[in-house]
């Protein structure tokens, strides 16, 4: 009866308890270093290259020195995935696991199939690492640690920061002008997300990803052309391409080198859809915990003067 509640109060939508850091102390927030759905590529940049693999950040980074331990945030059953990863399943000897956490850059100090119990040591940071790597997978999807219901206590007051909102030619190399708009233009927002509480060493500059982008101002009403993304929300593992979410010119953070993030507001978007005339967009960037940064954006469509004959 007391495994079939724990799947009943894990099951039940919208609830989900929250639970401690994975190192010491438990109970006091920890330096990130790395967000959710932040991007991961080989070179560091977000790009067409076929050849450079890209891929979303499935958890949290939480900056600690090598040879930190590393602790369990639930009771259950211990998985070495490989010689710097444990994962741990709950409830233990579950043969379809409704919530696997996963600790990486890890040396394990647990066997596999080891029942760890709360609080359990896994292991310790690996040399090098600088961080552990944390991601929560509930009923099959990975879900952002940082949310509302995930690792306690969190608290962020730091606003996001919009940097500009920019159009972009469809057609390489094309000139635009935010007086003259014409044709089909992307449109994108440079933004991040200062840490809360600030990082050390190499990675003292790095930045984050918001939580949340939303835009509106050019349509009304519910439809909404394909081109157009009104709004991107990081709760969960994306399942699109990286280049879908982040736009090109997007840099992950590295040593020494902090982040930039571009993201698509709409793609393809043929301006002809609207009226000649200026238009205005408001975009609205926030964290985690709703801290907030709005922006206006103006341009004039003039499709009508780019047709007319020379």
């Amino acid at each position: 009866m007391a495994l079939l509640a724990g799947l009943v109060s894990l099951a039940a939508p919208g609830i989900t308890r929250a639970y401690d850091w994975p190192v010491v102390p438990f109970d006091r927030q920890h330096r990130i270093r790395g967000n959710f759905d932040d991007p991961r590529t080989r070179t560091g940049r977000v790009d067409r290259d076929p050849t450079n693999s890209q891929s979303f950040h499935d958890g949290v980074d939480i900056q600690v020195p090598d040879g930190t331990p590393v602790y369990s945030i639930a009771a259950g059953e211990a998985f070495i995935v490989n010689r710097s990863a444990v994962a741990v399943v709950s409830p233990w000897g579950s043969a379809a696991p409704p919530l696997v956490f996963g600790y990486w850059h890890v040396d394990p100090a647990v066997a596999d199939h080891q029942q760890v119990a709360l609080h359990g040591l896994l292991g310790y940071v690996r040399s090098g690492a600088g961080h552990v790597h944390l991601s929560e997978l509930r009923f099959g999807r990975y879900v952002n640690p940082l949310r509302v219901g995930g690792l306690s206590p969190y608290v962020d007051r730091t606003a996001p920061v919009i940097r500009k909102i920019a159009l972009r030619p469809c057609e390489p190399f094309r000139a635009i002008s935010v007086d003259a708009v014409s044709g089909c233009v992307d449109l994108v927002v440079n933004a991040f997300d200062p840490p809360p509480l600030q990082l050390h060493g190499p990675w003292s500059g790095a930045v984050l990803p918001p939580f949340r982008v939303t835009w509106g101002g050019l349509f009304s009403g519910f439809w909404l052309p394909a081109a157009v993304r009104p709004s991107i929300e990081f709760d969960h593992l994306f399942d699109v391409p990286l280049g879908d979410v982040y736009a090109w010119g997007t840099r992950q953070n590295l040593r020494h080198r902090p982040a930039t993030y571009y993201f698509w507001l709409a793609r393809d978007l043929d301006t002809r859809t609207l009226a000649d005339g200026e238009h205005t967009i408001h975009v609205s960037v926030s964290d985690v915990r709703g801290n907030r940064a709005t922006r206006a954006f103006r341009f004039t469509v003039a499709n009508s003067a780019a047709e007319e004959p020379p």
